[in-house]
């Protein structure tokens, strides 16, 4: 595998023409890649500037059109020679603010069309890229995981879990997480299990189960009432009881006997129960809630506490 291959998205790309193109300063077509992260419009182009000798260069550039967030990302660049060899490989790490693109290794024009050099076949340059988003930076400026794209060098080390939805009435959606990660805190996921896993969703809002993956590797994001009860959903799905205790600990400012029934968090359930002091407090938090949809658990604990303070 070569080193482009280990990144989500890469290719080899041809500038046609490039003599023509730089004997005049023109500017080269714009390769199309697509949808990164999540994000519309990236693409590769060689750009031209004018470096601090006064000799025109051109260097390979990854960028987006228009507005996008903050992201983390890794990339590769490496020059083609006319016989297949490598010339600049550059690779590395950076924070992308929303701005500013990828530069590759910088070449003045005479560089570029020295035929000793050989980096001109047929009249073509060709260019070889990786490129990767590993973060993404919330408008709350919270960092949160890409699950968009394959994770990197996944093909080789075989260590994804893919989420992915079939149903007719969605349209087609994957998710893509690190196997490790979720096996960590879960024994749904089984760490012992060769290649990558592929899980089927079936009824899942794919909102709120991206906040799900999202907590589940650790990310603190908002919570509220009309998505806790679709995420303690999938946590309990999948045994991860590290979401639980974080969606609890993000609803503590406002979590009432009505709503731990209504989310089914037995232990804060209990909590809130023995602080509660009355009979009539407790008669009035009930009378809030279906008790036909309760929990044995939760009723059992109810009944209980109940018989305590009319005792």
């Amino acid at each position: 595998m070569s080193d482009r291959q280990k990144y989500a998205f890469n290719a080899i790309c041809s500038f046609e023409n490039a003599r023509e193109i730089m004997d005049v300063g023109d500017i080269f077509p714009r390769i199309q890649i697509g949808r990164i992260g999540g994000i519309d419009g990236w693409g590769l182009e060689l750009t031209s500037e004018i470096d601090e000798n006064d000799l025109l260069c051109y260097e390979p550039f990854i960028f987006t059109i228009g507005e996008r967030p903050t992201v983390r990302c890794c990339y590769y660049f490496n020059i083609l020679k006319n016989d297949g060899s490598s010339a600049h490989p550059d690779d590395g790490s950076i924070y992308l603010s929303s701005l500013y693109g990828i530069p590759g290794v910088q070449l003045s024009t005479d560089d570029w069309m020295d035929e000793e050099n050989g980096y001109l076949k047929n009249g073509t340059i060709r260019i070889e890229y990786g490129f990767q988003i590993e973060g993404i930076l919330s408008p709350n400026n919270i960092w949160t995981f890409n699950f968009h794209d394959r994770l990197f060098d996944c093909q080789e080390k075989m260590n994804m879990v893919y989420f992915y939805t079939s149903s007719e009435y969605q349209d087609f959606k994957v998710f893509h997480c690190h196997k490790q990660l979720l096996t960590y805190h879960s024994t749904y996921f089984d760490s012992d299990s060769i290649g990558n896993r592929m899980i089927e969703l079936t009824n899942e809002n794919l909102g709120s189960f991206e906040i799900f993956l999202q907590i589940s590797h650790g990310v603190k994001v908002k919570i509220d009432d009309s998505t806790a009860t679709e995420i303690l959903d999938s946590a309990r799905k999948y045994g991860l009881s590290n979401v639980i205790q974080l969606v609890d600990q993000a609803l503590d400012s406002e979590m009432t006997i009505s709503k731990a029934i209504e989310f089914g968090l037995n232990r804060r359930l209990a909590q809130l129960l023995r602080e509660v002091k009355t009979l009539n407090g407790l008669t009035e938090e009930l009378k809030k809630m279906d008790l036909d949809a309760m929990s044995g658990e939760m009723m059992k604990k109810s009944v209980m506490f109940f018989l305590e303070l009319d005792d």
